[in-house]
């Protein structure tokens, strides 16, 4: 990566993909909910009639699951062409345009239930991680939860897209951290570890297929 790329041109190569692989990615992943044991823990840490904020809502399929179950959700991410495809699926619902590390914009300190991060922060420069973890924290009310997901490794690059195919070498912004790394940074935090898992990625469609491992955290404000 040219040492000269900045967050902006990082988070805008993430931005810039997703509104190109928008229309596609929809018609594979619009209802799909993949690591559905994954909801399932989160879900059984919400309280009734809970406001979840979706960091990358994408194309909705986050939202069409709580929807169903009876959750208040809102959604933020920058793609405009993925609210596009979402409208499309799932019918207008609260979706708000706009870089996650912007998200104290929208939202008060201690106003929210519950934040869902998965397959989203790890497009999230190193440089803004930290201050992104920071405004979650404000953000949750006490005993408010937060899962989240993260890529396993070290450093930062310019991945493959594997929907744009050779147009897509090198032109997405990844962010890799080792587990110690997580754990540490949580740990400034009042944060409690409430579920953790991992697994290997292995579809032909996933970034760093069979080269990666994906691991959640689920965690819980404390105070």
């Amino acid at each position: 990566m040219n040492a000269d790329t900045t967050s902006l041109d990082k988070r805008n190569s993430v931005k810039n993909n997703y509104n190109l692989i928008a229309e596609q990615y929809g018609q594979d992943f619009g209802t799909y909910i993949e690591d559905l044991d994954v909801y399932k823990e989160f879900e059984k840490y919400l309280i009734k009639n809970a406001e979840i904020l979706d960091l990358g809502a994408g194309v909705g399929r986050t939202y069409s699951y709580f929807n169903k179950k009876g959750y208040k959700y809102i959604g933020l991410d920058f793609s405009s062409k993925m609210k596009e495809c979402a409208y499309k699926l799932h019918g207008e619902f609260p979706y708000i345009i706009d870089d996650m590390v912007n998200l104290k914009k929208y939202f008060a300190n201690n106003s929210v239930d519950a934040v869902f991060a998965v397959y989203s922060l790890f497009h999230i420069p190193k440089t803004d991680f930290k201050k992104l973890l920071s405004d979650i924290h404000d953000i949750l009310k006490n005993n408010g939860i937060f899962l989240f997901s993260y890529q396993k490794g070290q450093g930062e690059e310019m991945a493959d897209e594997p929907y744009l195919n050779e147009a897509g070498k090198n032109v997405l912004y990844m962010n890799y951290q080792a587990n110690d790394e997580i754990k540490d940074l949580l740990s400034q935090f009042s944060y409690k570890f409430l579920y953790t898992k991992e697994k290997v990625e292995t579809s032909d469609l996933a970034i760093n297929s069979n080269n990666i491992t994906t691991a959640f955290v689920l965690v819980k404000k404390d105070k």
